[in-house]
């Protein structure tokens, strides 16, 4: 039987640790960013939509409004974005981008299903869902540490640790191969 390089045997073994690892983080990274299946898709939101509270930075007074809402429905079911389920602005200066609504409700009280970008103090910002509306302003109840805000982001941050894992291990072994050398 041949001898093999012991550097040969540990690089063969660091790269199928390192393609089970990534094959583990591809399927969890699936897993957790794949949205169940919604039973219908509403007209009109059975239940209510809400402006909970509003975050306020006095530096220079703007805010971000919290919106959620109570479903009295006994399934889940989804109001896709658009002229059905929309943010306005009534006054103020802010632009009209102000953020993603929630798409998805389930039954029972959510508060806090999502948050405005931050807007000027005197903008108010309304929500415009299923036929119902929610309003958020400034002198609005400012948020306690009961509430607990939305996550951010777009749901690549599983897949951006990836690849930055992927690209350190690549240059580990890089850099072991050419030690070697």
């Amino acid at each position: 039987m041949p001898l093999v390089n012991p550097f040969r045997r540990r690089r063969a073994g660091l790269l199928a640790a390192g393609a089970a690892a990534l094959v583990v983080a591809i399927v969890a990274t699936v897993a957790l960013t794949a949205s169940p299946a919604v039973a219908a898709i509403w007209e009109t939101l059975p239940g209510t939509p809400t402006c909970n509270c509003v975050l306020k930075n006095g530096k220079d007074n703007t805010y971000r409004a919290v919106f959620g809402y109570t479903s009295n429905a006994s399934v889940p079911g989804t109001i896709p974005a658009g002229p059905n389920n929309r943010l306005e602005v009534t006054s103020g200066s802010t632009p009209s981008a102000l953020g993603l609504v929630t798409t998805e409700f389930e039954p029972g009280a959510h508060p806090a299903t999502f948050a405005t970008d931050w807007i000027s103090k005197d903008t108010t910002v309304v929500w415009r869902v299923g036929g119902k509306t929610a309003s958020g302003y400034w002198n609005q109840s400012s948020c306690g540490s009961d509430v607990m805000l939305p996550a951010g982001g777009n749901g690549a941050g599983p897949l951006v640790a990836l690849l930055l894992a992927g690209l350190v291990a690549l240059f580990v072994l890089w850099r072991k191969r050419r030690k070697a050398a």
